[in-house]
């Protein structure tokens, strides 16, 4: 990262320093286009038979009994009168559309009947308008403008993340696919785009906010040349630093990304807090209708995600400060809190799905409630290198990652079979393990003596048994400190630790229960 700063004449550079400071096991960031992202899940959702329907808007929306039910609240419908609109539609005012001697054009209206609605619908989100949510927070003075460029510059670092204090503003540039960059200028509240009753202008046109945004960029870069020579995509707006006061109706229908809260670009988290939002509900949302778990389950969504929107609302208010008159280096102090929710790392979830970490001595970097850190292994069949990571795919099922010691050794290879033998005593469990849950063992044991085949026949998978390195600055137990009575760690299949204990009978048992009362 660059940071640069404001001087006579214009800006200085202030030393390079390292964007991504914290142990993350992919020491940089990586920035993708939204309509790449969009692309690849279109793609997805295309190959396992799902259409989007893009010219549709809901007019109305509410909750009904479900004929087939006894009618239980969890087996409500929710009830969606969508209205079709013109190929050549444009613009937020719905058109006046021709009606039938009923009053009713039954070719542009259709009702569906959902057992879940998501609204993944913006800032000025219709779902949460529509049940009256309310936002939570500030509508700061706060107003920015941004791009995505091609640029004629002699400005050195336009391809890396460069934090600029200008005369004009702050500027943030962050680097894009091929040529391009997304440019952030900050605009003083006096030169905002106002509507006659002084409310900011939501409806600036793409030539004026190319206009504004381009001037202030040129200014900002003095003494370097900085001229746009290509444009994307470029909009004005201004920043709400605000949380939706909740996140559901009913546990039916549900808000997730900018409809639930708002915050400015200075955090990078707008796209990571959304994905984030949607992540979190997905995977709740497929164990309740496949029946794994309980509708309560969908509660902790907004127990973790608006509790998480919380924190990134406070950092986003503090880098507002440090980039509004502050140097380069008070923004660098910042880096590492950043770092840690852009990655995930830093992310703690407190809900009734994170039982604790119950072990006789606490452990680094083994936490429940974050998500799975990341250490290096060697699978035991082929000794293939494999990160701990590897081992929590985003797959919908939960992990059960086993930390027995070293199974050349007599007491841990039977605290290893107690273990096992108390998982399996469930008449419930081989179907629950079989479905919902994969099991790893990482064995503390020299791989030249110990085989894979060696572990109880309830883990006996060549693919999912892997052993500690050997080197005690890379050794897995050694960098978790593992104490010799083992770990045993539950992931989510969010990558969030659940529960971390020991390898005690009274455990297998307690994961077990955990898992089958979801």
């Amino acid at each position: 990262m660059i940071g640069y700063e404001r001087h006579d004449g214009g800006i200085i550079r202030s030393a390079p320093s390292s964007n991504v400071i914290i142990p993350a096991r992919f020491k940089y960031e990586f920035t993708a286009a939204t309509e790449t992202i969009e692309g690849i899940l279109r793609e997805s959702m295309d190959n396992n038979g799902c259409h989007i329907s893009y010219r549709t808007t809901p007019i109305h929306m509410d909750l009904c009994d479900d004929p087939k039910s006894n009618s239980k609240p969890e087996d409500k419908l929710v009830k969606v009168v969508l209205q079709h609109l013109p190929a050549d539609f444009r613009g937020s005012v719905l058109p006046t559309l021709p009606k039938t001697a009923n009053g009713l054009n039954t070719e542009i209206r259709e009702t569906v009947f959902a057992k879940y609605v998501i609204g993944a619908d913006g800032a000025h989100s219709w779902v949460r308008r529509y049940f009256n949510i309310p936002m939570e927070g500030d509508q700061t003075e706060d107003f920015w403008g941004a791009a995505d460029v091609e640029v004629d510059t002699n400005y050195p670092d336009f391809r890396c993340k460069s934090i600029i204090q200008a005369t004009s503003g702050a500027i943030i540039i962050i680097p894009r696919e091929d040529n391009t960059i997304r440019i952030y200028v900050q605009l003083p509240s006096c030169e905002a785009p106002r509507t006659a009753d002084g409310r900011f202008d939501r409806s600036v046109s793409t030539e004026q906010a190319f206009k504004i945004i381009s001037e202030k960029a040129k200014a900002g870069f003095m003494p370097y040349k900085f001229e746009f020579t290509h444009l994307f995509w470029c909009t004005v707006f201004g920043v709400s630093q605000m949380v939706a006061a909740k996140y559901s109706v009913q546990d039916k229908i549900f808000i997730v990304g900018d409809a639930c809260h708002t915050h400015s670009p200075k955090a990078g988290q707008g796209a990571n807090a959304s994905m984030g939002d949607a992540h979190n509900l997905a995977w709740k949302l497929a164990h309740v209708v496949r029946k794994w778990a309980d509708p309560s389950l969908l509660r902790t969504y907004e127990d973790e995600r608006r509790g998480y929107a919380q924190e990134l609302i406070e950092l986003d208010k503090t880098i507002s400060v440090a980039l509004d008159g502050g140097t380069a280096a008070q923004y660098k102090s910042l880096i590492h809190k950043q770092n840690m929710f852009t990655s995930g790392i830093g992310i703690k979830y407190h809900s009734s799905l994170i039982n604790g970490t119950e072990l006789p001595m606490d452990p680094t970097n083994l936490q429940a409630g974050y998500r799975l850190p990341t250490a290096a292994i060697d699978r035991l069949t082929d000794w293939l290198p494999a990160d701990l990571q590897d081992l929590a795919p985003s797959d919908g099922l939960f992990k059960l990652i086993l930390f027995p010691g070293d199974s050349l050794v007599a007491a841990d290879a039977k605290r290893l079979q107690d273990f096992s033998d108390a998982l399996a005593e469930s008449p419930d469990t081989t179907n629950l393990l079989e479905t919902r849950v994969t099991i790893h063992t990482i064995l503390n044991s020299d791989k030249q003596r110990v085989l894979w085949s060696d572990v109880p026949s309830i883990l006996r998978d060549w693919r999912r048994v892997f052993v500690a390195k050997e080197m005690s600055d890379a050794n897995v137990y050694c960098i978790f400190g593992i104490s010799t009575e083992g770990a045993a760690v539950l992931v989510r299949p969010d990558g969030h630790m659940s529960l971390v204990t020991t390898m005690g009978e009274t455990s297998a048992r307690k994961i077990i229960n955990f898992l089958m009362h979801l």
